[in-house]
């Protein structure tokens, strides 16, 4: 029992709760919008600098020395102010820029360890070995399929000629039925000369001589010179 009427819990839940890490995209908005307000502030200042010099050069006019001085001093007093702007601006440019290139790594990274997922997860289980063996798979199928296919279209009977063999005997055949027409011819023109009357009939032939050629005394003479001729090779 608590006596005090304060819950045991109590010192837990006052315990600070750990931050959860700021956004780079709300960090770099952060840095941005900080730095234009310390252009306002920097241009509101040059503002007052502007005004202190114009001052400072009436009251020289007007022979006022202190016065002149004491605005001097205010002119440097926000000379230094614009100084010290400058310096945070620089170093909150700086920061937002960093920023920015982390958010773009950051976001490349992501989309890279995004693309090795998605191509590990299409991958699957399938690796170079697994390739390798099932082409190897493939290819021995392939020739298993083939050696089945001769297999069934392999003849029955062993004692079968080729197709060469049977080739070659048709082709000897058929030389000699065309040996056996050709020697058939004469003899069926001899025993049936009318037939061959018959085909002749149908060109235009010179009739046979029926006396003995006559020679002229021309070939007469060129025949003895052909025999004169041969005979003087012959005794020499």
């Amino acid at each position: 029992m608590n006596i005090f009427g304060r819950p045991r819990n109590a010192a837990a839940s006052a315990a600070p709760k750990a931050k959860s890490p700021p956004d780079m995209s709300s960090a770099i908005m952060k840095l941005r919008h900080t730095c234009e307000t310390l252009e306002k502030r920097e241009s509101h200042i040059q503002t007052k600098v502007k005004q202190q010099l114009l001052e400072a050069k009436a009251k020289m006019k007007k022979g006022d020395k202190k016065g002149a001085l004491f605005c001097m001093k205010r002119k440097n007093m926000y000379q230094n102010e614009i100084d010290k702007i400058l310096g945070a601006r620089n170093t909150l440019e700086t920061q937002a820029i960093a920023l920015e290139n982390s958010a773009m790594n950051m976001q490349t990274f992501q989309a890279m360890q995004e693309g090795r997922n998605a191509m590990r997860d299409a991958r699957g289980k399938m690796d170079a070995d697994n390739v390798a063996d099932t082409i190897d798979d493939i290819k021995d199928e392939i020739d298993e399929s083939d050696a089945i296919s001769s297999a069934l279209g392999a003849p029955l009977d062993d004692t079968l000629e080729d197709d060469e063999t049977l080739l070659a005997e048709l082709t000897e055949m058929e030389q000699l039925e065309l040996e056996e027409s050709l020697m058939n011819i004469p003899q069926a023109n001899a025993r049936n000369p009318t037939r061959v009357d018959a085909e002749l009939s149908g060109f235009d032939l010179p009739d046979a001589p029926t006396s003995a050629v006559q020679v002229d005394d021309a070939d007469a003479e060129e025949l003895a010179a052909l025999r004169e001729l041969e005979a003087s090779m012959m005794a020499a």
